[in-house]
């Protein structure tokens, strides 16, 4: 396999991508001060951090308290008062009535698992043994499996109860970057994750990762939700995105941490090799891939079908020959981005040691032959 490699500091230009709206413009300002705040004092942004994760506990809390400070209300109102007053009175029904019914929505809530194909242990042998000896080594729990069309891999946590203290663990693989990758890489991408979950050494950081993809699943019911769950849903509409931007830099910390992990099960070269590779795949997929595909959808007035198929042809194109060497150095000069949760590719080189980037072009035979078997066969996505 050729390699190709890249001196870092010879890396110059920025190839940022276009931000549009009043929205993005407001959380563009915040996620920039949020950044300058962590570099320049990192305790403090990390209570910061931490506080605004909080605010989403206490808005589910608050419509339980209110339950009882109602009944409370009602209370002095009927037996304490000297003289009943009406309008108290009706205040403190209404108050009970509201917050008593969305409370009840708050507890019956749960959110739906990450869509996408679930992968029985029969289908895919070799890769549940993967995912337990891996998970083993680093004391990750993974409940289920699934293959989603997106070209990243994850562990996304789904609460099981209204509060998000008691989750259950969903690995999801894109099938375009299990067949991108080869099984060295895809191992290493793995154990990137079930390290990162394991929070032996960054449980901080990792608390408020989770929270990044917890807190949108309290508002993403937007069909055939019931009546009672909407003063839920709409807070979350306006805080997961804020929470986001505002923990970018708590994630860049977790990601690093991530390639820290992985160090333990393979060797600097294989990490590096991995690193490259995907952050070589999310540079074309941000600067070429989806415009085009935007440009194609909205042609056509309708949506791309089977859009993993084409995205690992394209990768697949691109990880080849001269072309590594070119994506490699664009994908070296740029810098992360105001709300990439992923640092940009320096850093990540510099986090473990090294001055140089390095990939071996794409292998012949991908991941997703020897991992996924009867379920790569069987994979169809819309």
């Amino acid at each position: 396999m050729m390699r190709s490699s890249i001196t870092v500091h010879s890396a110059l230009k920025f190839f940022p991508l276009p931000d549009t709206g009043w929205k993005k413009s407001i959380h563009r300002v915040i996620g920039t001060q949020c950044q300058s705040l962590a570099e320049s004092h990192p305790r403090i942004y990390l209570l910061l951090a931490v506080t605004f994760a909080l605010v989403g506990y206490l808005y589910l809390l608050l419509f339980p308290w209110l339950v009882f400070r109602s009944g409370f209300g009602i209370y002095e109102v009927l037996f304490k008062s000297q003289i009943l007053v009406w309008s108290h009175l009706l205040f403190w029904l209404a108050v009970a009535a509201v917050s008593s019914l969305v409370s009840y929505r708050i507890i019956r809530f749960r959110p739906a698992f990450p869509s996408g194909m679930l992968i029985g242990r029969e289908a895919a042998p070799s890769l549940f043994q993967l995912v337990a000896h891996q998970a083993r080594h680093y004391g990750t729990r993974v409940d289920r499996i699934v293959l989603s069309d997106k070209f990243d891999i994850d562990i996304v946590k789904t609460p099981r109860c209204a509060l998000p203290v008691w989750s259950s663990n969903t690995l999801v693989i894109g099938l375009p970057l299990i067949q991108c990758l080869s099984e060295p890489r895809f191992q290493c991408a793995l154990a990137r994750r079930l390290g990162q979950f394991s929070k032996r050494h960054n449980w901080l950081e990792n608390w408020l990762y989770q929270l990044r993809t917890i807190w949108p699943q309290y508002c993403q019911r937007a069909q055939g939700i019931v009546f009672g769950y909407q003063p839920v849903r709409w807070f979350f509409l306006l805080y997961a995105p804020v929470y986001k931007v505002i923990t970018v830099p708590a994630a860049h910390l977790d990601e690093l941490a991530a390639d820290n992990y992985a160090m333990e099960l393979f060797n600097e070269e294989d990490v590096l090799d991995t690193i490259a590779s995907q952050m070589v795949c999310y540079k074309y997929l941000a600067d070429c891939y989806w415009p085009v595909m935007r440009k194609i959808a909205a042609s056509k007035k309708e949506s791309v079908n089977d859009l993993h198929s084409a995205m690992t042809s394209v990768l697949r194109n691109i990880l080849q020959g001269d072309k590594v060497a070119h994506w490699l150095a664009k994908t070296l000069s740029a810098e992360a981005r105001w709300n990439d949760a992923r640092p940009s590719l320096v850093r990540r080189l510099e986090n473990i040691g090294h001055t140089q980037a390095r990939m071996s072009t794409i292998a012949s035979v991908s991941a997703a032959i020897v991992y996924l078997g009867q379920a790569f066969d069987k994979s169809r996505f819309c």
